[in-house]
């Protein structure tokens, strides 16, 4: 069962150690005879296999779409449908967890800001407004250049300075929801800071930020797509949008580089929009209510 455990091309009657080319052994007599039998993915070709094999007979790469690939394929020979499926994965799941880390940074900085105020309050706000005069890509650079591109130094440094905006959210809430009459019977009973700040203030200040979700998560894929585009993102040979869009930027008669990867960047961000905007209008208080 090749998909948990690593099979070498000699166990399956090769003579080599190496990994074995399973698309080759389709053409052993065992296979074709239907004694034996393979389960292949969806996805036909692999994310960095170059086919060039299932190319027409004088077509180099970068081909366009044929019946063997229905999107296309990029300079390298490798399929565009399956880079741009695997690109999506890659996005969705830098994006999602870049919001967690924003949103994480965001809810304890902004609770810790707006409920104790004073002297605490103004101290952040100045390193804060010092963050935030920081150029985003030159960071990068520099991070790069030390730690090395790779998805978690991508994510780190971004996640380290893209939560300042959803702070000021944060911490107007608290702001606001601290003066209120159930935190002072709170604070008369002797809770502790912490219980009200996570029992009785979060509950009712998070409800700006979760409008926020699908917003923020707009953002960190068009950064990332962006970042891939100029070369500072996710390095190769990992699939990326803004990386197909670049091999199309160089080979402009290549129009399914960026056609096909543009349309899924476009598609994702509008449903996200889309999701965000139902969000807001579910969570809006200041919808009119008709009483009888």
């Amino acid at each position: 069962f090749p998909i948990l455990f690593y099979y070498s091309e000699k166990e399956l009657g090769g003579v080599n150690l190496t990994q074995p080319n399973y698309k080759k052994l389709l053409n052993r007599t065992d296979f074709v005879s239907g004694e034996s039998y393979m389960i292949f993915p969806l996805l036909k070709y692999g994310v960095n296999e170059d086919n060039l094999e299932s190319l027409e007979d004088g077509v180099n790469p970068p081909s366009s779409p044929s019946k063997n690939h229905i999107l296309g394929t990029d300079d390298r020979g490798r399929d565009v449908f399956t880079r741009i499926v695997y690109g999506y994965r890659i996005a969705m799941t830098f994006s999602l967890l870049l919001v967690f880390v924003e949103m994480f940074l965001a809810v304890f900085i902004g609770a810790v800001q707006g409920y104790f105020g004073g002297l605490l309050d103004i101290s952040v706000q100045r390193l804060i407004e010092i963050l935030s005069s920081i150029p985003f890509l030159y960071v990068i650079l520099i991070m790069g250049s030390f730690l090395g591109k790779g998805f978690m130094v991508l994510l780190l440094t971004y996640g380290a300075l893209s939560w300042i905006g959803l702070s000021y959210y944060m911490r107007g809430e608290f702001l606001k929801l601290r003066n209120f009459q159930f935190v002072d019977a709170a604070r008369a009973l002797g809770v502790s800071n912490t219980r009200i700040i996570f029992r009785h203030l979060l509950p009712n200040a998070i409800t700006p930020l979760v409008t926020f979700l699908p917003f923020t998560l707009i953002s960190s894929i068009s950064i990332l797509s962006a970042l891939d585009f100029l070369g500072y993102g996710i390095p190769a040979p990992n699939p990326s949008w803004g990386e197909l869009i670049g091999q199309g930027r160089e080979r402009l008669t290549a129009w399914w580089l960026i056609a096909f990867p543009s349309i899924a960047l476009f598609m994702t961000i509008l449903l996200s929009a889309f999701i965000g905007e139902g969000l807001r209008d579910a969570f809006d208080s200041k919808e009119l209510v008709e009483y009888e």
